[in-house]
């Protein structure tokens, strides 16, 4: 019940334009499972769309009214913040990161841990949609190469 990659290009496109017109501070977050690969090899496909809901639902839950959130592909799902500092941006997404790595997921009478790895930034006057979604897309790989589960912010 998220948005698409669609969605997610019109909507950045717009906090863009409202971020450079009005100068608010908007951040965008790419966050990506860790180890998603091994779920669906391991359990299946079916379980794999599962955790995908879980982790959809426990996004919509833990996120600020009025961010913006959608599913961006595979296992990616990226977030828009508007007027949101970082302190309080990276306050939030530490919560998300902790209350997924917390989700008490079980298939075939396995116990299995989900995480997330986050990569966030906050959009510059100078940015199109593309410099900041890839400022955010490598911190997000930076914290996937320096140990996964954490969130990792690009000025």
């Amino acid at each position: 019940k998220l948005g698409n990659r669609a969605a997610f290009d019109d909507a950045m496109a717009k906090a863009i334009a409202n971020s450079n017109k009005t100068g608010d501070q908007t951040a965008i977050v790419v966050m990506d499972l860790d180890n998603f690969k091994n779920i669906n090899d391991t359990f299946g496909h079916t379980a794999g769309d599962k955790t995908l809901q879980v982790i959809a639902k426990t996004l919509q839950a833990s996120i600020s009214k009025g961010v913006f959130a959608a599913r961006y592909g595979g296992e990616e799902f990226v977030l828009i913040y508007k007027n949101v500092d970082k302190n309080k941006l990276l306050s939030e997404l530490d919560v998300v990161r902790t209350k997924i790595a917390r989700l008490p997921f079980k298939f075939r009478n396995k116990k299995v841990s989900i995480t997330v790895s986050v990569g966030a930034t906050h959009v510059k006057p100078e940015d199109n949609v593309f410099i900041s979604f890839e400022r955010a897309d490598k911190a997000m790989y930076q914290a996937k190469t320096t140990g996964k589960n954490k969130v990792i912010y690009d000025e």
